[in-house]
């Protein structure tokens, strides 16, 4: 085994641990269920070996996750928040659509314009579609990604070196981190998070 291929399998792991989730399990239709009028996760263009193959089914099962949770909570408690210190329903999402410009357009590396756009959404249906769009946008990105591209060396945060697919890394912790959010403030409205509700 190559020393790359190791590090990729051991980033791959790691992961794992931080999305509370296998990739065994992120590659099963079942991890996951799509959003209301989503659709399943694309085949990977990677090889079985790739590290990208998880990584891509992972951002994917996010990707549903996030749709659902957004989507089933109505209009009228976008602006719930459970206390006074943090953000609203609607503030999550519309920081999540910016993120995921900001860390996909670092892998492509495109200059994007500023996220201030985004806070002048405001009905549900504009968001989510922009929630959407912002993923379609990371859906174009990982199209053009490769191997050897996602190993380039590019700048991180403080002038480190990183490699250009360690920000897919950062947009699945932070779509989950945010996901983990949403789900308490969907609760705490006696509502039922997507992927419980189809355990039940």
């Amino acid at each position: 085994m190559t020393k790359d291929s190791l590090r990729g399998s051991v980033v791959v792991a790691v992961l794992a641990l931080l999305v509370g989730t296998s990739p065994g399990l992120a590659q099963t239709p079942g991890g996951a269920a799509p959003a209301a009028g989503g659709s399943a996760a694309a085949p990977s263009s990677f090889p079985a070996t790739s590290f990208l193959t998880p990584t891509k089914a992972t951002w994917e099962s996010t990707r549903n996750l996030v749709l659902g949770i957004v989507e089933v909570m109505p209009e009228d408690k976008y602006d719930f928040k459970p206390t006074p210190a943090v953000r609203t329903f609607r503030e999550n999402v519309i920081h999540l659509i910016g993120e995921n410009y900001t860390f996909f357009g670092r892998v492509s590396g495109e200059n994007l314009a500023s996220n201030e756009g985004f806070d002048t959404l405001k009905g549900r249906d504009e968001i989510v579609k922009a929630l959407r769009e912002s993923y379609d946008y990371g859906s174009k990105v990982w199209a053009g990604l490769t191997e050897e591209k996602a190993l380039e060396l590019v700048e991180g945060r403080g002038g480190q070196r990183v490699q250009r697919w360690s920000f897919i890394l950062v947009a699945i912790q932070d779509n989950m981190n945010h996901y983990g959010n949403l789900v308490v403030y969907v609760r705490l409205n006696g509502l039922v998070p997507p992927r419980s509700a189809a355990r039940n």
